[in-house]
């Protein structure tokens, strides 16, 4: 039997493991969403409101589970709004696979080049693929996925114009024609029995991970490095959920808007070995190691005495697995002072946090209802941030427990992003709990989205944080200019303005609660959670709340 081409694409994304398809039906994109629905065994077809929130949608749904979706958007990628959205998953290793029928503005006839390496660079795509032919598309589909799921993970885009899309062909099916598995490169003996040494001779050692032991999956082998070496774990924002945070070992996040325990370990630290991280300001003679299974990552820090490039789960097995019983008593043997001092920085930071915790302002400052929020969510629920002071206040004071449970656009700090990678995040994993905590400007960028879980039944919570502005830009403007201009919401009195997000999300279908005093906090966010589809807490949030401590104010010790 022969199936056009958008029958043989589906038939093809269903034979490697594409469970949602997400995006807006166009001229572009007609053919495909017919397919997909009408396909034997057709593949879901989720509608967005907007091209860029089917992209963002697809990136939250493979950074929560490790599966790539589809985003379909309807005209000529180059154009489209989608562009915004593949830069994000770029800058994320993110694999999505884009596709788009290829048209401009509707018009019917439309002559294609083919596509070159300037069209990935500005595109910000691993591979951009064009189909020429139905017969092509087997061998493409193969070359899409391996590529979006190598070692260094990231998006992919391909075009299928409308001729390709309705021309007919036999699709027939070969075990050939589903992607390989990608190779992983181990490390050499030598640099695993050379790091293991400098680890274990370190008076004062610290790992330093990013997102790359997340999409890795190689929390565990961590976790083994860091026991047996009995060295503290500090995490870049991309890094958090790779160690619980409540394990003794965890140091913290790094940076400005981090802990003053991780950012004091590292100043102090003798040895570091960073792992799938972007660099880290280093000061000092400190050494360091480096495994990364991307070599554009590799070398950036002077103080590089060993670079490791590997796949990094093997790596970190390898390295846990390096030392004897003996060398594992001698290294706790001799590090139980420097443990000492890991825990003591650790309380003295947490209670610091306790202090803002506990605030009972109204209008609230924003770490008292971060706190209550992890309070009442289970240990494995995802929680999905929005850019700015929110994304900072919970890298800085919110833990989380398990890997791919902290997502936020951290790199590109996308406003929009939060709400379609929430939705996203649920449709992998249904049997938790998913929480997109985002401030009102940003919700602003997307609250269209909240159509989509009412159609679709997606039950997600929507945390909104309203200070009627884009507050952190407010004050990064302050600091640079002395003064702010356009980053509030104010009426031409100057009184600020602001949606009604609670009135906003009960007509599109959401249950939805407003908190303005301490007392409501808790029982609010129970009802969300408790609410059988989509709903919304709208808390109102001081404009003098920066959501951070300064980690570097004063000394711990």
């Amino acid at each position: 039997m022969k199936l056009t081409g958008s029958q043989t694409l589906v038939k093809l994304l269903k034979a490697h493991g594409v469970e949602y398809v997400a995006g807006i039906p166009g001229y572009g994109s007609w053919a495909i969403v017919d397919a997909l629905q009408s396909t034997t065994q057709g593949i879901p077809f989720i509608q967005v409101m907007q091209e860029q929130s089917a992209v963002y949608l697809a990136d939250g749904y493979y950074r929560a589970c490790g599966r790539p979706m589809v985003a379909l958007v309807p005209t000529a990628i180059n154009v489209s709004k989608a562009v915004t959205g593949l830069a994000c998953a770029s800058a994320e290793g993110s694999s999505v696979l884009v596709i788009s029928g290829g048209q401009t503005a509707h018009i019917p006839c439309q002559a294609f080049e083919p596509p070159s390496d300037n069209d990935c660079a500005t595109l910000h795509v691993k591979a951009h693929l064009m189909a020429e032919s139905p017969a092509e598309l087997p061998a493409m589909l193969r070359a899409a996925f391996s590529t979006m799921l190598c070692a260094v993970p990231g998006p992919v885009s391909l075009t299928l114009p409308l001729d390709v899309q309705t021309e007919r062909v036999e699709l027939t099916l070969t075990p050939g024609q589903v992607r390989a598995v990608a190779e992983r490169n181990t490390a050499l003996a030598t640099h695993i029995s050379v790091a293991s040494e400098c680890l274990a001779k370190a008076l004062r050692p610290v790992i330093v991970v990013g997102g790359g032991v997340i999409a890795a999956d190689a929390c565990s082998e961590l976790l083994n490095v860091a026991e047996r070496f009995c060295a503290p774990v500090l995490t870049g924002i991309d890094g958090k959920g790779s160690i619980a945070e409540d394990h003794p070992l965890a140091g913290g996040s790094l940076g400005r808007w981090g802990s003053a325990c991780a950012n004091q370990l590292l100043a102090n630290a003798d040895l570091v070995l960073l792992v799938g991280c972007r660099p880290v300001d280093l000061e000092g003679a400190t050494s360091v190691i480096q495994i990364d299974c991307d070599p554009g990552t590799r070398g950036r820090s002077a103080q590089l005495v060993l670079g490791i490039e590997a796949d990094i789960r093997s790596a970190l097995h390898d390295l846990s697995e390096s030392l004897s019983a003996l060398q594992r008593q001698a290294i706790s043997q001799q590090r139980p002072d420097y443990l000492q001092q890991v825990a003591a920085l650790r309380t003295a930071w947490e209670l610091r946090l306790d202090k803002e915790r506990a605030d009972e302002s109204s209008p609230f400052m924003i770490q008292r209802p971060l706190a209550e929020l992890r309070a009442v969510l289970e240990r494995d629920a995802l929680i999905v941030v929005g850019a700015g002071g929110v994304r900072r206040a919970v890298q800085q004071m919110f833990p989380v427990y398990m890997p791919r449970t902290h997502l936020s656009s951290s790199t590109f700090d996308a406003l929009g992003w939060a709400v379609p990678a929430a939705i996203g995040a649920k449709l992998a994993l249904p049997a938790r709990q998913v929480v997109c905590v985002v401030g009102d400007g940003d919700f602003l960028q997307a609250l269209q989205e909240m159509a989509v879980c009412v159609m679709h039944c997606i039950p997600v919570l929507f945390m909104v944080f309203n200070n009627s502005g884009y507050v952190s830009l407010r004050d990064g403007q302050t600091q640079l200019f002395g003064r702010h201009n356009g980053s509030e919401f104010n009426l031409p009195d100057g009184k600020p303005y602001s949606p009604d997000f609670t009135e906003v999300a009960r007509s599109f279908g959401l249950e939805s609660w407003r908190v303005e005093h301490p007392s409501q906090l808790s029982p609010a966010l129970h009802k969300a959670l408790n609410s059988k589809g989509p709903a919304l807490v709208e808390v109102m949030i001081s404009r003098q709340s920066s959501g951070v401590i300064d980690p570097f104010a004063d000394d711990l010790a």
